[in-house]
């Protein structure tokens, strides 16, 4: 009984680990309803600060880290162990409008400094700045190491706090970026997409910003539900996948990439629709739908031969949901997707709610199907290409691009699938380690308030339909399925119930196998720590350490007896 009480960790033991392995975190907490921020101890699950912002704002937002800051950075510089945030609330009058912001402490909740900054327009974006070298905690009555940069919609730009230090960090990016610092705005009424540069106005304190492309999308054919970007800072192990026959198949790595989701006008649908029996001779919708205006000959349905996938059948319904990926410096639609997921233009008229996660060179989004009654995932994956096996060799090298250009690159490779989900999905997330070396797992909050998660091979689009090759056993490959499983083992929340979550985050911990995952956005917060590749560098709690420690006595007392009775052996033969 003693080794077995030795064997379980006590809590002071527990809070140690916990704080030297990472795993023990500060979630700070907006709620805009309530007009106010929250700091909650992970671990301990108490609020260990709150501040009160002002009720009369008509929106307010948490600032931290910064563009070109790694949220893993280990000493703090603006990554997610740096404890100073901005907190913002916009203040709208009738005739002048103003920003109201605090430097926060994250871990204490003490604010170093406060003001309130007059707009003259509206705010379209607010870009995150953080210098990237070190600098001391000194701060005055105006200052903050953490910096905000406003783009307004009279394409103007300014900065919270005004003050020379905060200006500096601005010149600091403009200068680390090759052509300087992009910045994009989205006006959600007018569809436009706009991506401007940011340069300092000469002999002034004040920046200028130049409009370098433009998109539209059409408010009268689609509104914009939501945009996406890509996790800052996210580690990645390697920029390419190794496939079962050796070959490199090459990730397209954009950080500028976003992810804008729009949905067809109950009116525009109306159009590209055709009515029963007729033929549409809208050529955006032909294109969209059949892709060709030839018909050609296909098999019956079901008919196919052993190890075939299913027959292409035409797409007869009209596209109603686009997902559009776009390079927020260039401005350009580099690829774009659609979806028919409504049978007629009333049911346009209703929410829709397409949560969307970025992740390296994934893109994975889901919305609910009106026609087929079911929650339907989509993936993307984005590539550069492919090199053979025998394409890399100690003489010999295919020519690389060791930079990427948003203006000259080329355009991504894209491979596409869809898969059925059996649960309305509110929220997506995706895990993040220290290295990036453990494998993914994405994260879907369910209408039954569960959070699962489910391996990323099960979404990988590249799943075959037939059997399996043996270069893609190799790969780890699995045989497509139309549905995705929902597997009790991995549902981190278990037996709770996490209710109306709206977002899920994820910070890496000290160790490469475990992943700390925040579902929050409604009244439950649930927090875990997931191993996606499973505990290969920790000890579990329930080790049992006592015997351990009498295991490997025995094994030094028995060592040292045997060396005895050797060396006693030996004299006695010499002698005889």
């Amino acid at each position: 009984s003693s080794l077995k009480s030795m064997a379980i960790m006590s809590d002071e033991k527990k809070a140690e680990r916990d704080i030297a392995f990472g795993f023990a975190k500060v979630a700070v907490l907006l709620s805009e309803n309530m007009h106010r921020v929250v700091a909650l101890d992970t671990m301990k699950r108490n609020v260990i600060w709150s501040m009160n912002l002002n009720s009369g704002a008509s929106w307010h937002k948490i600032v931290h880290g910064g563009q070109f800051i790694s949220l893993n950075d280990p000493h703090g510089n603006g990554g997610v162990n740096d404890h100073e945030m901005l907190a913002m609330s916009y203040i709208e009058g009738a005739s002048s409008s103003s920003v109201e912001w605090k430097c926060v402490d994250g871990l204490s909740g003490r604010i170093f400094s406060r003001d309130t900054s007059p707009v003259k327009a509206s705010i379209s974006q607010i870009v995150p700045l953080r210098t990237s070298s070190h600098q001391p905690h000194l701060h005055d009555s105006s200052g903050c190491r953490q910096v905000a940069l406003l783009v307004h919609s009279d394409n103007t730009v300014s900065v919270i706090p005004d003050t020379s230090r905060s200006r500096a960090i601005v010149d600091e990016a403009v200068a680390a970026g090759k052509n300087g610092l992009f910045v994009h705005s989205i006006d959600k009424h007018t569809g436009e997409f706009r991506s401007q540069i940011v340069s300092r106005k000469a002999g002034s304190n004040s920046f200028d910003l130049v409009t370098v492309g433009t998109t539209v999308f059409d408010p009268s054919q689609e509104n914009i539900v939501n945009v996406a970007y890509p996790r800052r800072g996210e580690v990645m192990q390697s920029p390419s996948t190794v496939l079962g026959d050796e070959s490199l198949l090459l990730k397209y790595l954009n950080p500028h990439l976003v992810v804008v989701v729009t949905e067809a006008t109950p009116t525009f649908f109306s159009e590209m629709k055709p009515d029963a029996g007729e033929e549409s001779t809208n050529g955006f919708y032909n294109s969209l739908s059949t892709g060709s205006s030839t018909q050609q000959m296909r098999k019956p349905l079901g008919a196919a031969k052993p190890g075939e996938g299913p027959p292409n059948v035409a797409n007869t319904a009209a596209p109603s949901l686009f997902v559009s990926l776009v390079d927020s410096v260039s401005g350009q639609i580099l690829h774009r997707v659609s979806h028919s997921h409504v049978d007629s233009a009333d049911e346009l008229l209703e929410a829709t709610n397409v949560p969307v996660v970025v992740s390296e060179n994934w893109v994975i989004y889901t919305f609910f199907n009106q026609r087929t009654r079911r929650t339907d995932v989509g993936v993307l994956t984005l590539h550069e290409g492919m090199i053979d096996k025998n394409g890399i060799t100690a003489f010999s090298a295919p020519e690389q691009e060791t930079t990427f250009s948003s203006l000259e690159s080329a355009k991504p490779i894209v491979l596409s699938r869809t898969f059925g989900l059996a649960k309305s999905v509110s929220a997506l997330g995706v895990t993040s380690t220290k290295a990036g070396i453990s494998s993914k797992q994405f994260m879907f909050a369910t209408g039954n308030d569960q959070v699962i998660s489910l391996d990323r091979r099960f979404l990988d689009p590249r799943r075959p339909n037939g059997d399996l090759k043996e270069s893609e056993k190799m790969e780890g490959l699995m045989k497509y399925a139309p549905m995705l499983p929902i597997i009790p083992l991995l549902t981190p929340s278990h037996v709770h119930e996490v209710s109306s979550v709206q977002s899920i985050s994820s910070s890496s911990a000290h160790v490469e196998s475990q992943s700390l995952v925040l579902a929050y956005g409604g009244p439950d917060v649930f927090f875990s720590r997931v191993s996606p590749s499973k505990g290969f560098d920790l000890l579990p709690d329930d080790f049992n350490r006592g015997l351990l420690t009498v295991v490997v006595v025995g094994l030094l007392v028995a060592l040292n007896v045997i060396q005895r009775m050797n060396k006693k052996k030996m004299v006695t033969s010499f002698w005889s």
